[in-house]
């Protein structure tokens, strides 16, 4: 059994970036793991909605000849079309042409099967080698899968997949399907195996399948660096040197490294993928790792919330992502409608008479420190921390929303004598008796990305308890990674930048329609015009 290498780096890693890696980059990425002896390259995905020649989304193979290194070599290239994510239907594949891609890799879920084999024989009938991939293959039973691998000698596709799409697959799954498949499918069939790192088991179960002695050839996927949503992929520079080094040597590792160097370091700059504990949660329980992610996102859970969320999915809509499911299931878990009344009455109490000062732990605290502590001095005003505590400021009361917050900020409160704690009711039971708690969704807003808040969760809470101005410190906006943007490091969770800035523009329409008066004290993002001063 010979082992071959799939690089889907500019497909499945396109998921990070949106597939907008750049005309020049895909050029330079394709050129180099050629020369770098991989077998075989994916250059993207096939689509009905291509988006030019910066993306590595293509209406045609037409559209990637010209992309193709123009030596003589001898690695196979591919594209993937994907069932049900704007796919190109064959009608609308031209026959293969001699300079163009070889194959076509086509995924497909269990219900598009018979979708899938049709569409299939018609890519065949053009000339292209294919490779059928099952969503979810850890999902079939064996008697599915062996009715698939029927179906599979019956049209003799160039490979067949067993893909771990969850990323949940232990060893003993992995080589129990590959025996299953390799004793009942055609020798002439190659049988490929794309893995997704959610256990850290990518690269294991790599080097397990290419020590069986099969009766065919094995194509194992990577990319490189693992680049790939949620948890990523096997990376190709761990695979390619452990063939070297172990089967044969053949892979010039140093030109993978080079495409890291030049193209894939930088992303990682802006994005974000690999294993996390949300993610081997998510596998654990046989969840899309998209659920994961966007319960991540939130930055308002722990570990063990985002756990207690997935074990509500039911099982039946675990494989496939369902937005609005874990939306709804977020929203829930959040939850926890409770009678405020004499809380807010008693905060009302507390601050009346008095200006209002919130301080969010936005870096211009720290910069303008001696401005903050002026405005503190002169006009001693009732001090709300949101998500943090620091006695300096003469913090009277802390504001927190989520368990990820209140992990960081809990000890900080407790250690300062007389600052009264304010929780949303998901919080509770938290605190002691000396503890306010209000009610979570009379605080949050209708807009999901930002409905949770805390700053703008604690200024609706203020409206409510009568407050009609409100002075405003370290409010300074999203700012990407830059860990610098915040008063103190604990506090600072990662967005991208596209991210960061849609999440300033909600933030400042929701802050637009509080209907209060808004006073920065320090510089924001939102101290411009459309309603806010």
């Amino acid at each position: 059994m010979g082992v071959q290498v799939l690089d889907c780096t500019l497909r499945d890693g396109g998921y990070i970036n949106n597939w907008e890696f750049g005309k020049h980059t895909i050029c330079s990425i394709l050129d180099k793991l050629e020369s770098s002896g991989i077998d075989i390259i994916e250059c993207g995905f096939l689509t009905s909605r291509p988006r030019g020649e910066d993306c590595s989304l293509f209406g045609s193979p037409r559209e990637i000849a010209p992309l193709l290194p123009q030596r003589k070599g001898n690695a196979m290239f591919v594209a993937m079309i994907a069932i049900g994510e704007k796919e190109l239907p064959p009608d609308r594949l031209p026959a293969r042409e001699p300079g163009s891609i070889h194959g076509i890799r086509l995924t497909f879920h269990r219900e598009e099967t018979e979708q899938a084999m049709a569409w299939a024989g018609a890519i065949m009938a053009k000339g292209y080698h294919v490779f059928l991939q099952p969503v979810g293959t850890a999902f079939y039973s064996d008697l599915e899968l062996l009715r698939l691998v029927e179906r599979v000698n019956q049209l003799k596709p160039f490979a067949f997949y067993i893909v771990d799409t969850l990323g949940s697959m232990y060893r003993n799954q992995v080589t129990r399907q590959f025996h299953l498949i390799d004793e009942n499918m055609d020798p002439s069939v190659r049988l490929g195996f794309h893995g997704h790192n959610n256990l850290q088991l990518a690269f294991s179960n790599a080097q397990v399948l290419s020590t069986i002695q099969a009766k065919r050839d094995l194509i194992v996927d990577s990319s490189v660096y693992g680049m790939g949503r949620g948890a990523g992929n096997l990376p190709t520079e761990l695979i390619t040197r452990y063939i070297n080094k172990n089967i044969q040597s053949r892979y010039n590792v140093a030109m993978v490294m080079d495409v890291y160097d030049e193209y894939i370091a930088p992303l990682r700059k802006e994005y974000e993928w690999g294993y996390t504990m949300a993610y081997q949660i998510a596998a654990i329980h046989a969840c899309h790792p998209n659920y994961a992610a966007y319960l991540l996102n939130k930055q308002t859970l722990t570990m063990t919330d985002i756990e207690s969320i997935l074990r509500s999915i039911p099982q039946h809509q675990r494989v496939e992502f369902d937005k609005e499911l874990i939306r709804e299931l977020y929203q829930r878990y959040q939850s926890k409608g409770i009678d405020d009344s004499k809380a807010v009455e008693e905060l009302s109490a507390l601050m009346q008479g008095r200006k209002l000062l919130v301080l969010a732990p936005g870096q211009s605290l720290r910069i303008r420190e001696s401005q903050v502590m002026e405005f503190i001095r002169r006009q001693a005003p009732f001090v709300i921390a949101v998500n943090f505590a620091d006695p300096k400021f003469q913090v009277e009361a802390c504001f927190v929303s989520n368990h990820k917050r209140l992990d960081i900020a809990g000890g900080q409160m407790r250690s300062l004598p007389g600052v009264r704690r304010i929780f949303t009711s998901n919080l509770a039971p938290y605190g002691d008796e000396g503890c306010f708690y209000v009610d979570y969704d009379r605080c949050a807003n209708e807009d999901p990305m930002v409905s949770d808040n805390a700053g703008l969760m604690l200024l609706k809470l203020l409206k409510r308890c009568g407050a009609k101005k409100v002075y405003l410190a370290g409010f300074d906006g999203f700012r990407g990674k830059e860990g610098s943007s915040y008063y103190n490091r604990p506090a600072f969770l990662p967005y991208s930048s596209a991210e960061a800035f849609e999440r300033q523009r909600r933030m400042k329409e929701q802050l637009g329609k509080l209907s209060l008066e808004l006073v920065f004290v320090t510089p924001s993002a939102y101290e411009e015009k459309e309603g806010i001063r």
